[in-house]
């Protein structure tokens, strides 16, 4: 309870627990429990690689149990931490997760091993692939009233543009809305940013995706409602010219130490500052914006990657470098067409019309 509450007893109680275990001689399976509790609270504090080590671990207690749950649960606490740095792990453990819960019957803990396995595919750009794994699951393993796995269905729907689909679930999130939980909170305001971008309300994404972030001190920044809501924001208060949230923005990541942000957010950082180098007529713009598409083509999704190369692409036109401009738009338009990601094709046919530099 201290872990998922956040409270400041959480370590020190989560540690205790386990060396009391390990000097009771518990079972594997308790043993194991203890493990998993323990990653939790690392995972909730930031110290990912800590957090994976100790649900390694875990793995490998409940597969001396001989029940489809312990590994199952385990599984999909694992590619929570794994996803912010190896979606394609992520990916696989969630999936194998989500095998031994429905294997188990546990409905509520295979909602979450789905969702997770949703989130990796939607870093990798898997977009059809994740849509294809919430169908499965709301129709063959019969979880369709479930409100989280809804919410994800109205993510999805809210990145493509789909505004209906999206509002129409949003709507109905009852039991998601009277949670206290800041997982919840935090991932229903982030919904909701995306939803009113595909609205064409750009105030009010920036303020529904502060509002995921200020749950900042209990979720941590690199938790995946933030790793989104953050560049949100950023590319928000960029459109409204508002340099106050765009300062606040930056400071809020620079308080961070560099390994407790993820990497998609590091990427994004370094575009935020191009396009402000950009904004102030620096004269090392260029490399600055050079060096961010590297870093989101690396380290982030192909999502925003493509939003990246058509602020670079905005950059070039400005410059008069039309052929630079179109390969930057070309390239975004693929991903998006991939992606099927009516806002990206929207942002990009538009540059893509665009005839006069002063106009970009």
């Amino acid at each position: 309870m201290e872990v998922f509450a956040g409270s400041p007893q959480a370590d020190r109680l989560s540690a205790e627990a386990l060396i009391l275990g390990q000097d009771l001689g518990v079972d594997a399976g308790q043993l194991g429990d203890l493990f998993v509790t323990r990653g939790i609270y690392l995972s909730l504090a930031g110290r990912h690689p800590e957090a994976i080590a100790y649900f390694r671990e875990g793995v490998q207690l409940a597969s001396q149990v001989g029940d489809n749950f312990r590994p199952g649960r385990v599984l999909l606490n694992l590619s929570n931490p794994l996803a912010i740095t190896d979606p394609g792990a992520a990916a696989e453990a969630a999936r194998t997760a989500a095998g031994h819960l429905r294997g188990a019957g546990d409905r509520d803990f295979l909602v979450f091993a789905t969702c997770n396995l949703v989130q990796a595919l939607l870093m990798l750009g898997d977009w059809d692939i994740a849509e294809e794994e919430l169908t499965q699951a709301a129709d063959s393993d019969r979880l369709a009233d479930h409100e989280f796995l809804a919410c994800y269905r109205a993510f999805l729907a809210a990145l493509r543009g789909d505004v209906p689909t999206a509002e129409t679930i949003l709507a109905a999130l009852a039991d998601l809305r009277a949670s206290e939980d800041p997982q919840d909170k935090g991932f229903v305001s982030a919904v909701e940013a995306f939803t009113a971008v595909a609205r064409g309300r750009p105030q009010d994404a920036l303020g529904h995706a502060r509002a995921a972030l200020d749950h900042v001190g209990t979720l941590g920044i690199g938790h995946d409602s933030l790793r989104w809501a953050w560049p949100l924001a950023a590319r928000r208060a960029h459109e409204l010219n508002d340099t106050n949230a765009t300062g606040e923005l930056l400071a809020l990541i620079d308080a961070h130490k560099p390994g407790r942000l993820s990497p998609m957010q590091r990427a994004e950082r370094d575009l935020v500052r191009a396009r402000l180098a950009a904004r102030d007529g620096e004269s090392a713009t260029a490399a600055s914006f050079a060096a961010a598409v590297t870093s989101l083509r690396e380290l982030s999704t192909p999502y925003h990657l493509a939003h990246g190369l058509l602020d670079h692409a905005c950059y070039l036109l400005r410059r008069d470098d039309a052929d630079a401009a179109t390969a930057a738009t070309e390239e975004a338009r693929a991903i998006a067409h991939t992606l099927r990601c009516q806002p990206l094709m929207d942002r990009a046919a538009h540059i893509m019309s665009v005839k006069s530099p002063a106009q970009a």
